[in-house]
């Protein structure tokens, strides 16, 4: 087991968890999108990892990186990120909580984990780490234990002891959750429990390297609607801009003519095409969009890859 103290000079990661109404997730993914441009220019910030709610798990989860600490609480008391929370103040947020940790590289692989936030007393506070080092002893002795996390509260963020136990998968940590072992470990610290909040997360120890894994599905949609934008583009301009401008007489080099082609796409992508596109699809973009907005989308695409294929085809032939 483990106790931290989150210090100055060490890099730390900001864990966010917000559970939003279904009828605002598309808008709260929307404002997750966006927001993430205002910490780019934030000092100290190093990198930020979303986990989007599953059917296993129902909250939002935001991991942010920064320097260090007061990099941090430089970030949460700012009015940039109160400028870009009041954005969200008509959405309905059913809960939210904030934890902060210090990194540490020894703990590398992701898992599955429970955060457990609880309040202490100070004079409990040596009792509590001894409860919490029975816990840990206990959870070493089943399958796929990863390690047991104690983080001190941080004056300023959060008010409560946090907890972060790791298993490697889901199913053993429930088996750990749901043991008579645990259940008989909580009777004995019942003083402890009185504010007891636990939630579980996809990501493990190293949710710090960037690793924790996204929405599979999330990723594929932005990667197929990515294709659907970005093969127009390609043909398009190799057929009406590339071969008559550099080819010929005057031909630039290959090299350079492709240069160009993948500049102009990836602009035209970044800053207008894809913008657009997202927007569009919001619908099948959000979590849990259901069957019918699933099959909807997939088939848009299907056909808008026909059809570009088809006009391609058809550009070609007239010129063979």
């Amino acid at each position: 087991m483990e106790s931290l103290a989150v210090v100055d000079d060490a890099p730390v990661s900001l864990v966010v968890h917000r559970r939003v109404a279904d009828h605002d997730a598309a808008a709260f993914q929307r404002w997750v999108e966006s927001s993430g441009k205002a910490l780019t220019a934030v000092p100290g910030y190093l990198g930020s990892t979303v986990i989007a709610p599953s059917e296993e798990r129902a909250d939002w989860t935001l991991v942010q990186r920064f320097s260090n600490a007061a990099a941090a609480r430089s970030w949460l008391a700012s009015p940039a990120r109160h400028a870009s929370h009041a954005q969200i103040d008509e959405l309905e947020i059913i809960d939210e909580d904030i934890a902060m940790f210090r990194e540490d590289p020894t703990h590398a692989d992701d898992g599955v984990s429970v955060i457990l936030t609880s309040t202490v007393p100070d004079a409990l506070e040596d009792e509590f780490l001894s409860w919490q080092a029975r816990i840990s002893e206990a959870e070493a002795r089943f399958r796929g234990f990863r390690g047991h996390r104690v983080q001190r509260p941080v004056a300023g963020i959060q008010p409560q002891w946090v907890v972060l136990v790791t298993f490697d998968t889901d199913e053993n940590l429930s088996t750990w959750i749901e043991s008579d072992e645990r259940a008989r470990l909580l009777g004995e610290g019942g003083r402890f429990n009185a504010d007891l909040t636990v939630k579980k997360t996809s990501v493990g120890f190293g949710f710090w390297n960037a690793r924790a894994e996204t929405v599979r599905e999330s990723v594929m949609k932005n990667n197929l609607l990515v294709l659907m934008a970005l093969y127009p583009i390609v043909f398009g301009w190799g057929y009406f801009v590339s071969t008559p401008l550099f080819e010929g007489p005057h031909a630039i080099p290959f090299w350079l003519s492709l240069f160009v082609g993948n500049f102009v796409s990836t602009q035209l992508l970044g800053w207008f095409v894809m913008p657009w596109v997202f927007k569009r699809f919001a619908w099948w973009l959000a979590p849990k969009p259901g069957w019918r907005a699933q099959v909807l989308g997939f088939g848009i695409l299907l056909v808008v890859y026909a059809a570009s294929m088809a006009c391609y085809a058809w550009l070609l032939s007239l010129v063979a």
